[in-house]
C-alpha cells in the first residue's frame, strides 16, 4: 500500500525536527566540553602556579570561594596581569563568562586553618574587574589603577587598604550581601567611590593618606553601620532618607541630614564628600584622628 501524501509529509517533518534536535545537542555538548576542558574536572593548580590573564590593560577575573584572600597590585613593566596562586585548592572554572578568567576554591580547601591567597598583578593605570562569589578577603596593596570594579560580591567582604602607596581613579562595589568592612580607604587615593547595595552589618573607614577630592556615592544600605571619618581633611557627610537613627555626637549637623567634621566645620575645604541615598537602620558616625 502506497502511503498517503499526507502521512509522507508528516514524517519528513519529524524526520527534520529529529536532525535539528540532534544538532543542538550536539552543540551544547561540543560548548560543554571545549569551555570546561573536557569532561574530566579541571586538576588543583599547584601552590605558585603563575597564571597569565589575556586582556591587555583591562582584565576581568572571577573566583568563586569562601575563606579567600585576594591581594592586588599593579605592575608598571606588565602589559596583561598575572596571577599567583599563594595556596593549594584553586582551579580553573570554566563556567565563568567568555572574556572572564575564572578560578575557584574547592570546599576543602576552604575548611582549612588560614585563608587560601591569590595574588593579582594588573598593568599599572589598568582596569581590574574582579568578581568575587563567596567570603572574601581583598587586600589593596600598592594598586595603581585606572579603575577597579568588584562585581558579584554575594557573601560577606572585606576591603583593606591599610597599606599606603595606591592610586585608584574609580573604584566601584556592587552589591555585597552578608556584611561589608573597608579599612584605611582613603590610602586609594581614590577620586570616586561607587558602592551599589549592601545587605547586612558595614564598617567603612575613609582615614588614610587621602591626597586630592574624592566623591563617595552608597546607593543603599540595609543594616545597622559605622562610618569612620578622618579628622582631616575636611568631610561631608549627607544621607538622602534614612530610616532609623544617626548617631553623630563627635559632628557638626548642617541641616537635618547633613553632618560636618571638625575641620569643615571650621572652614577648610570639603575634600572628602560622602552621600548616602537610603538607609535601613542606625548609622553611626565616628571620627578618626590622624
Amino acid at each position: 500500500m502506497i502511503p498517503s501524501v499526507s502521512v509522507t509529509g508528516r514524517r519528513r517533518v519529524l524526520v527534520a525536527v529529529l536532525v535539528v534536535s540532534l544538532i543542538v545537542v550536539g552543540s551544547a555538548i561540543v560548548t560543554l566540553v571545549t569551555r570546561n576542558g573536557g569532561l574530566r574536572a579541571a586538576p588543583a593548580l599547584v601552590q605558585g602556579t603563575i597564571l597569565e590573564v589575556q586582556g591587555g590593560s583591562a582584565s576581568r577575573i572571577s573566583v568563586a570561594g569562601d575563606n579567600m584572600e585576594v591581594i592586588v597590585g599593579s605592575s608598571p613593566s606588565l602589559t596583561s596581569a598575572s596571577i599567583v596562586v599563594g595556596s593549594g585548592g584553586f582551579h580553573r572554572d570554566f563556567r565563568a563568562k567568555t572574556g572572564t578568567f575564572g578560578l575557584r576554591l574547592d570546599k576543602a580547601a576552604a575548611l582549612q586553618t588560614g585563608a587560601r591567597r591569590l595574588t593579582i598583578v594588573v598593568p599599572e593605570n589598568g582596569i581590574l574587574t574582579l568578581t568575587l562569589v563567596g567570603e572574601a578577603r581583598v587586600v589593596l596593596d600598592q594598586a595603581r589603577l585606572g579603575e577597579l570594579f568588584l562585581a558579584g560580591a554575594s557573601s560577606a567582604l572585606e576591603l583593606d587598604a591599610s597599606e599606603p602607596g595606591s592610586i585608584i581613579d574609580l573604584v566601584q562595589i556592587e552589591n555585597v550581601t552578608g556584611g561589608f568592612s573597608a579599612t584605611r580607604l582613603g590610602n586609594l587615593d581614590m577620586a570616586d567611590l561607587v558602592i551599589g547595595n549592601i545587605t547586612g552589618s558595614y564598617d567603612l573607614d575613609f582615614s588614610g593618606s587621602l591626597d586630592r577630592h574624592c566623591d563617595v556615592s552608597l546607593r543603599t544600605a540595609v543594616g545597622n553601620g559605622t562610618v569612620r571619618i578622618p579628622s582631616k581633611p575636611g568631610v561631608q557627610l549627607s544621607i538622602g532618607s534614612v530610616l532609623g537613627k544617626v548617631l553623630s555626637s563627635d559632628f557638626v549637623a548642617e541641616g537635618s541630614k547633613s553632618f560636618l567634621n571638625a575641620s569643615a566645620a571650621g572652614g577648610a575645604d570639603r575634600q572628602l564628600i560622602v552621600h548616602i541615598d537610603s538607609a535601613i537602620g542606625q548609622i553611626r558616625l565616628v571620627e578618626v584622628q590622624q
